[in-house]
């Protein structure tokens, strides 16, 4: 039952995300003063400055390592990466939708149409900690949205920012307090408890190789110090 609803919702995420590729327009604004839109950048405020992710150089391949991400992320919009999309339209979200395919008890909601997950049972695989309160939860994505903005994926169509944010490969539901502590953090600066350690790595590359991301030099070295002591 879990393995078909996961596979029923990773192909509802996919064709709700191609649906959304031509016609998703970020209402709001980057920290920067403008919007990707399309194949384009539209800035409105004074000062807003150009990104230069259509720049025809950093479309020739994976040659050299990006080594100015820091400078990208003024022109990551929130609205873009969204995981709050209702994609079958049952009034849950991806947010919901996990905790109700993750929770290890029948869950409970908040309401009688079922839209909202009040209670059920949840292991942080991050910490090992269980959890009965839905609240006390958040999907963390494996790799963050903003790190796969600052390399490689701000140049990617407004589908495949939404396919990226709701992909089930790339999240789990992890205590808002650990999320807070990672942050955007790749592995050289956060690592889970040990016992999850190889699983998240290795997830860390079967994602930057599925959505083709440039994961940073010190970064790739953690992923390997990690996999060297991991079995098989």
């Amino acid at each position: 039952m879990y393995g078909k609803s996961l596979l029923q919702l990773s192909l509802l995420l996919c064709l709700g995300s191609l649906g959304l590729a031509a016609s998703a327009h970020p209402g709001s604004l980057d920290r920067n003063g403008g919007h990707y839109y399309g194949n384009s950048y539209h800035c409105h405020l004074t000062g807003c400055e150009m990104p230069d992710t259509f720049d025809i150089m950093r479309r020739g391949g994976r040659d050299s390592l990006l080594t100015d991400y820091r400078e990208r992320e003024k022109f990551f919009n929130e609205d873009d990466w969204s995981f709050e999309e209702d994609f079958d339209g049952d009034c849950q979200s991806t947010r919901q939708e996990l905790l109700i395919l993750t929770s290890r008890a029948e869950v409970r909601f908040t309401n009688p149409r079922n839209c909202v997950v009040r209670t059920g049972l949840w292991i942080d695989e991050y910490t090992g900690k269980e959890f009965t309160v839905a609240s006390q939860m958040d999907v963390d994505h494996i790799i963050p949205r903003m790190y796969a903005h600052t390399h490689g994926g701000d140049r990617w169509s407004a589908g495949e920012k939404l396919q990226f944010s709701n992909d089930p490969m790339n999240m789990v539901m992890v205590d808002r307090r650990e999320i807070r502590r990672k942050r955007d953090r790749g592995p050289n600066r956060y690592l889970p408890r040990e016992e999850f350690q190889c699983e998240y790595v290795r997830l860390w590359d079967a994602i930057a190789e599925k959505y083709d991301l440039q994961i940073s030099s010190s970064d790739r070295n953690a992923i390997n110090r990690v996999l060297e002591n991991c079995q098989d």
